[in-house]
């Protein structure tokens, strides 16, 4: 299990070091800051090579992966504590808190044009 664990997590070492985020791991779960930005990078080269995730989807698929990491991380003996609370916390850091709030907001109406003049209807047709 330790012997798997470990392969698992210098995997996505590997791919995080690819985009710039330190490869070692206890670096990770300092803050849930520090895990925020290694899930951040690891959903954008999901988003780019395997699953087009938006809205809610991209939310919850930073929220499970920053959960899976945390436990990963207590696993390892890099993380003491509250896993669930460390990774939950990172995941809706590297969803941006602002999608969270929108995406529970629901639909609403679209931001009104500025008020001013509108275009000139002679002058397009002119060009």
């Amino acid at each position: 299990m330790k012997g798997a664990l470990a392969g698992i997590l210098t995997v996505l070492a590997a791919f995080a070091a690819a985009w710039g985020i330190p490869s070692d791991l206890a670096l990770w779960y300092q803050s849930p800051l520090a895990l925020a930005g290694v899930v951040a990078a690891l959903v954008a080269l999901i988003r780019k090579h395997v699953w087009r995730a938006e809205g809610a989807w991209g939310i919850a698929l930073s929220v499970i992966l920053a959960v899976a990491l945390s436990y990963l991380g207590s696993l390892a003996g890099h993380l003491s504590g509250d896993w669930i609370g460390f990774g939950l916390l990172a995941g809706v850091m590297a969803s941006g808190g602002v999608d969270l709030v929108r995406s529970l907001g629901g639909n609403r109406a679209p931001a009104q044009p500025a008020p001013g003049p509108g275009p000139d209807v002679d002058r397009s047709r002119l060009r």
